[in-house]
């Protein structure tokens, strides 16, 4: 599977600036060290479905409440989704799920929950944590998250959960952590100082461990605002490349020596849409930092900050994916088509000038017409059209496997062929809500998985055969 950096975007949720000073870490008197509390209900079996969906756990089920939802655990409670997430933890699948409060969408009192990827099963259950966000990939066999604290605290507590078992400890930081992100084996962290007046100083990154976050390096980044919080990882690793994205502003670094390879944001260029793709290059909107904020085109950036490709034309909306069959495909740059190592350009096409979502799979690039349903594929490597066609409804793409493109409408997942772009299956996993009903909101995605394919949704979690 190769890897993917979608970005969605979200709400700011807290304007920051941050203190230089090394940072040290304190453990708690005597660490809060916590089992997984005993989960006496035995979990329900596994609903009977149609050969094509190995499993399928409901919220509702799993919480044991009606009207429960799922929620993205990298975005704690705090945040009504656009869709519901989870964190892959390999062998388990972990979720938030609570009920939402009618009034903020917040959850009151919410669980985390460890699923077997193999059958849904419950493996553990947690009601005692509150989280504001997890990193987006376990940190040696265990989910490092930020608790909840009030946002005049000057200190922060970092909480690692064992993806196996539930088990965990907190860690006592006395600093403001924004934003925590691992490579797998490290912990990466943005933190601050707090005053009465509020966020101060020089913004840090560090790297270490959750026992000494700054134990390998801390750097200091420049800019004015950041924001963090937003769903989705606001830290991300590839190798010795790192991206770190906080609303308007991104900068890139490298994950070895700490040093800031590049920064997009306040009072130079601001910045929106940041998309990782391969090889280490993030393609990104730029804007002119006002309040109106007026695009000025969109630019490819590779890891040491080189411009390798730059298109006039905003990036609207995001790209959906970037999966080619190789990286000696091109990538796509608002209307334009590039080489992806030396930023030659290649093509450009009227078709992706004014779309409703564009996803680069296998050797095409499919274009959603605005407005409409209508779908158009590109040659990637010539810009020609491949096919077009009309399907009856059209959602964005989030996975490809096989030469299928994969993408869910509402409870539904839907896979493409790319060869003619023909619908060769859909498979509903759960029905649509009335769009007249008041509980009406089902937003829902499908990745892959290892060789699995798993379908999301606040509803719902399920593993579902290819084809």
């Amino acid at each position: 599977m190769s890897s993917r950096w979608p970005v969605w975007t979200a709400g700011a949720v807290a304007l920051a600036t941050v203190v230089a000073a090394v940072i040290v870490v304190a453990q708690d008197d005597g660490p809060a060290i916590a089992t997984a509390p005993a989960w006496t209900t035995t979990a329900p079996p596994t609903v009977p479905r149609a050969p094509e969906v190995q499993w399928s756990r409901s919220a509702e089920a799993v919480y044991g409440r009606e009207f429960a939802q799922f929620r993205d655990p990298g975005a704690g409670g705090r945040l009504n989704p656009s869709a519901a997430r989870f964190i892959d933890a390999g062998g388990v699948y972990i979720a938030s799920v609570g009920l939402p409060d009618p009034a903020t969408g917040n959850f009151d009192a919410p669980a985390m929950v460890g699923l077997d990827a193999t059958d849904g099963s419950t493996l553990w259950r947690r009601d005692d944590l509150r989280v504001e966000s997890c990193a987006d990939r376990p940190l040696s066999g265990y989910l490092v998250c930020l608790s909840s604290t009030e946002s005049e605290n000057p200190e922060s507590t970092i909480v690692t959960v064992d993806t196996t078992t539930g088990a965990g400890r907190s860690v006592r930081v006395p600093q403001r952590v924004l934003a925590v992100g691992t490579d797998g084996f490290s912990l990466y962290s943005i933190s601050s100082t707090v005053t009465q007046a509020g966020y101060e100083g020089t913004r840090q990154l560090a790297k270490g461990s959750v026992n000494d976050v700054g134990r390998d390096w801390v750097t200091e980044f420049p800019g004015e605002a950041i924001y963090a919080g937003m769903p989705g990882p606001v830290i991300t690793i590839d190798g010795n490349y790192g991206l770190g994205r906080f609303g308007s502003t991104a900068i890139g670094f490298d994950s070895v020596t700490g040093s800031i390879t590049w920064y997009r944001g306040y009072p130079d260029s601001c910045v929106s849409q940041p998309f990782r793709v391969q090889p280490a290059l993030v393609i990104m909107t730029e804007a002119v930092c006002t309040q109106s904020q007026t695009y000025a085109g969109t630019v490819a950036l590779a890891s040491d900050g080189r411009t390798v490709a730059r298109s006039p034309l905003p990036v609207y909306p995001f790209l959906e994916i970037d999966d080619p069959t190789d990286l000696s495909l091109p990538m796509v740059v608002g209307d334009s088509a590039f080489d992806r190592t030396t930023g030659q350009f290649l093509w450009s096409s009227p078709l992706l000038a004014s779309t409703n979502g564009v996803a680069v799979v296998g050797d095409v690039v499919i274009a959603r017409a605005p407005g409409t349903a209508h779908v158009t594929a590109l040659d990637l490597r010539t810009g020609s059209v491949r096919w077009e066609n009309d399907p009856d409804d059209y959602y964005p793409i989030t996975a490809y496997a096989d030469g299928l493109a994969y993408s869910t409408v509402g409870g539904t997942v839907e896979s493409i062929a790319l060869e003619d772009g023909t619908t060769r299956r859909r498979l509903e996993i759960e029905p649509t809500p009335d769009p007249y009903a008041t509980n009406r909101y089902l937003a829902s995605w499908v990745i892959e998985s290892g060789d699995r394919l798993v379908y999301s949704s606040t509803a719902t979690i399920a593993v579902v055969d290819r084809g």
